[in-house]
Parts: C-alpha cells; sequence; structure tokens
C-alpha cells in the first residue's frame, strides 16, 4: 500500500521514517476526499498516543504537489521481529516473555485511549538497536488499511495473526490486538505459529475452530501454566479473554515464574479463568495468621487442584494421509464437528508402483483437544463430484491431559478407502 523512507528533518536535525500511501487508480474526487479524511482522522488519533512501546507519530498530512498522503514517525534504527525470528527462528523464553509484556502495556495505553491497532504481526513490531526495546508501529493505520478504498469484497491484514472475530468480519477491539499478541508470543517461543494452513479458507477455519498444540509440548522448559495463560489467551470468544492488556501482562508474569502468588500475598490465582480467592489477613496481635482462615484457602485450593486435573483437556495428535484427488475431510467426537480439511492429493503419474509407494499422497497433522473419557470419534469423507463418500469410526477412552495419536489414511489404493485408528 505504500512505501517506507528515511528522511531528515532540518527544522529539528534528526532523522525520521516517513511512510508515503498511494491510492489505487480510478477513484472519484469523492473517494479521494474521504480516504484523505479518514486518514487525517485515524493519524492524528495514532499521534495522540504516548508510550515508549508505541512509535511516536510527529505529521500527518498530502503533499499538494505529487498528491501523496504521508505520515511522518519516529525513526526506531533496528529491525522487525519478522525479520529477528526469520533468522534465529524463535526467541529465549526470557526474551519472548519480556518483549511481550512491554508490548500488552502498550496496547493498554493504546486502547485505553480508544486506538485498536488490528494489525498486530511482527513485521510491524521493531526492536531497537542498543537496548532492544520493543515498539509497535502503523497505530492508527490498518483500519484505513481495511476500509473500502483499498479492498475489493476481502479481509484485509495478516490473516495468520488474526483473531477469529477478525477473519470472520465482525467488530473488532482491544481483545483482538491482544489475541494477535499472543499468536506472537506463541510462535516466538516455538518457532512456528500456533494455527496453520495451506491455503486462506484452511487457515481461517483453523483459528476460528481449532486448538494449537500446547506450548509444553513444544518447549520443554516452561511450566504448565503458560498452556493456561495461552488458552485463554487464545480464547475463541473475546469475551473470555483477557479483558486488558495490563490483565494479561500481569497473567503472563505468573505464569512465567510458574507461582500463583506474588511475596507477602496467599492470593491463588488461576490464571486460564481469571478465579482469585482472598488473601489471608495479617498476623493477630498475638503474631499469629488466624489457622481456620489458613486451612480453608488450603482446602479451596486442594479443592480446586483437584477439579481442574480431573477436568482439563485430553488431546489427539491426528496424522493423516490422503490420495483423494478432490474432497472434504471432517471428523466428529461424538457427532460434533472437530476439524475439516479440503483434501488435495498432488498430481503424479497414475501408475501402480508410485501408488504402492504412497507418491500421490499428501500428508497433514493436527492437535485437536477434547473432553476426557470415553469418545466416539468419526471420520467423514466427501469427494467432489457427489458419491456416497467414506465413513469410520473408533471409540478411545482418553484421561484428563492424556495425548494419543490418530492415524487416518483416506482413499488408499487397497483395502478399506478410509481407516482411522488410535494408538
Amino acid at each position: 500500500m505504500g512505501v517506507v523512507h528515511l528522511a531528515h528533518d532540518p527544522r529539528l536535525g534528526r532523522q525520521v521514517a516517513v511512510k508515503t500511501y498511494s491510492l489505487p487508480p480510478g477513484l472519484t474526487q469523492d473517494a479521494k476526499r474521504e480516504f484523505q479524511e479518514r486518514f487525517l482522522r485515524e493519524a492524528r488519533a495514532a499521534a495522540a498516543l504516548s508510550h515508549p512501546g508505541i512509535v511516536t507519530i510527529y505529521d500527518a498530512d498530502e503533499d499538494p504537489e505529487l498528491g501523496v498522503s504521508f505520515i511522518a514517525m519516529e525513526h526506531v534504527p533496528g529491525r522487525s521481529l519478522k525479520d529477528i525470528l526469520q533468522q534465529q527462528g524463535r526467541l529465549e523464553p526470557g526474551r519472548a516473555f519480556e518483549i511481550a509484556r512491554l508490548l500488552a502495556e502498550a496496547l493498554f495505553a493504546a486502547h485505553e485511549s480508544g486506538v485498536v491497532h488490528r494489525d498486530i504481526k511482527p513485521a510491524n513490531i521493531l526492536i531497537r538497536e542498543g537496548d532492544g526495546a520493543p515498539k509497535i508501529a502503523d497505530f492508527g493505520v490498518a483500519r484505513i488499511a481495511g476500509s473500502e478504498l483499498t479492498r475489493d469484497g476481502g479481509t484485509l491484514g495478516s490473516p495468520a495473526y488474526m483473531s477469529p472475530e477478525q477473519i470472520r468480519g465482525g467488530p473488532v477491539g482491544p481483545q483482538s490486538d491482544l489475541f494477535s499478541l499472543a499468536v506472537i508470543l506463541y510462535e516466538c517461543l516455538c518457532g512456528e505459529r500456533p494455527f496453520k494452513g495451506e491455503d486462506l479458507p484452511a487457515l481461517g477455519y483453523a483459528i476460528a475452530s481449532e486448538t494449537p498444540v500446547p506450548v509444553t509440548k513444544r518447549v520443554d522448559s516452561l511450566s504448565s501454566g503458560i498452556d493456561l495463560f495461552f488458552e485463554r489467551a487464545l480464547a475463541k470468544d473475546p469475551s473470555a479473554r483477557f479483558p486488558s492488556g495490563t490483565a494479561w501482562s500481569a497473567a503472563l508474569a505468573e505464569a512465567e515464574r510458574g507461582e500463583t502468588s506474588s511475596p507477602g500475598e496467599a492470593t491463588i490465582v488461576e490464571s486460564a479463568r481469571g478465579i482469585s480467592l482472598p488473601a489471608a489477613p495479617e498476623r493477630t496481635g498475638r503474631g499469629r495468621r488466624r489457622p481456620w482462615l489458613i486451612a480453608a484457602v488450603i482446602l479451596v485450593a486442594s479443592a480446586w487442584g483437584l477439579y481442574w486435573s480431573q477436568h482439563r483437556k485430553a488431546y489427539l495428535k491426528l496424522d493423516g494421509k490422503s490420495n483423494v484427488k478432490a474432497g472434504t475431510l471432517t471428523l466428529l467426537v461424538d457427532r460434533e464437528q472437530v476439524y475439516s480439511r479440503v483434501l488435495r492429493a498432488p498430481a503424479k503419474s497414475g501408475n501402480v508402483f508410485t501408488k504402492v509407494l504412497g507418491k500421490n499422497q499428501e500428508t497433514f497433522q493436527a492437535w485437536i483437544g477434547v473432553a476426557p473419557g470415553k469418545r466416539e470419534v468419526m471420520a467423514l469423507v466427501a469427494t467432489d463430484g457427489g458419491g456416497a463418500g467414506y465413513k469410520d469410526s473408533v471409540v478411545v477412552d482418553l484421561e484428563p491431559g492424556e495425548t494419543r495419536r490418530l492415524n487416518l489414511v483416506a482413499g488408499r489404493t487397497f483395502g478399506s478407502p478410509l481407516s482411522v485408528e488410535v494408538d
């Protein structure tokens, strides 16, 4: 949509970044005027933000000679988080947590001012050289990019980091930015994003419907509290997520420490659901705490721990193979859909050796969170062009927190055209 230039401000003798925007050809004068008004309104709202974690905007206007709209902003020497992840793959957990907490506080400041970014992604996070301070760029710009002036019936932005409500084209608020930040933190820790898809529809389905692989299954050194943090931070329903950037940051700090209380307090917090119990009172005149209240806190904490251990999710790790040329795979657990995928096996030569060796197969994986207990897992394959399709099912008894492997083969040449088994 535009180009960023490194420029010199002669009045203050400083370097600035100047981002220019080009309008698509063929717009009417009314459309151009609408863009200019919206552009200035959004840029001025972003310019009102003042936080060390947000790139400062100095000016926004239109060059009368060139007819080009521009924003002049703080120049941040360094690299984007996208460049760093592409080079390093992932970040050391302590550094990833530090960056994420600072960004959450910056988002809180913006949201308190009524500004929602709408395009939080690694490319819009700048890491300043020297002190490594993170800064969010392009505040106030994403809403312009999503206007009718710059799209043609689609949802613009960076789909891999979008929230479920953003993918669906629904109302977007602060919880959407915080969802995107959680996706970035997951990528910083694991080296890959929590939701994947071979094309835009598959990616959109994954974001809206699938449960990501728990972080602790990818990074051994993390505490189990991190999984609970992500369970809430990546909740599909915005109202189930953290209510603000400060709450997001505080919950992450607790999960990182692997603690449920801060020094001097007896507060018990279940990070993924925001449940807290009051702390025990200070010592009485005799220098002792009230033993009945301490016992009550311990009892409630133990009961909650027992409840959580019995009700936490189990996981099915799907390992799939298919040579179906055109069709759709659907997985159901107790008759409720939990996963869907468009099947498109690669086109290879049709000789029997190719088929036997599996050269015409596609492979795929997914992690599916389900409630523990005895569950029926059913696989359905509908082929394009009609036909009866295929169906197979298996019953599996899952313990809380258990992970089982789900093997699926669809459209094979010999044997059943669809089989699903659990290791």
